[in-house]
């Protein structure tokens, strides 16, 4: 959803994307994300950019619209993972709680020597 009231502020005050982006130290295609609602501005830069219009953040603010999760489609791929990685997993998993087990050894000897 494109931001229309900081996009109408931007251009009420002649600002290009690319003149506001440097002034709030972004590059003009990620401040054109934030504008047209595909990603989010955070407080910060809504606080930023608003300085720079010269004007309150509650005059250019918008809300960023929630995402429906009944309506997103997410693909899952699958894959087999070899068992020669899954046992070499294993195998680290060991060594790790091992070397933890050394470790806490080590430390308990430290404290109490």
């Amino acid at each position: 959803m494109t931001k229309a009231k900081l996009t109408n502020a931007r251009l009420a005050k002649g600002i290009s994307q690319e003149e506001l982006a440097d002034l709030i130290g972004m590059t003009q295609s990620n401040y054109s994300r934030r504008e047209n609602g595909h990603k989010k501005i955070s407080e910060v830069e809504w606080v930023k950019i608003a300085k720079v219009l010269g004007v309150e953040k509650e005059v250019i603010y918008e809300p960023d619209e929630e995402i429906n999760l009944k309506n997103t489609t997410v693909k899952m791929l699958q894959f087999n993972i070899p068992n020669f990685v899954l046992e070499h997993i294993e195998l680290l998993k060991k060594e790790n709680k091992i070397l933890k087990e050394k470790l806490k050894q080590f430390k308990n000897q430290n404290i109490n020597p």
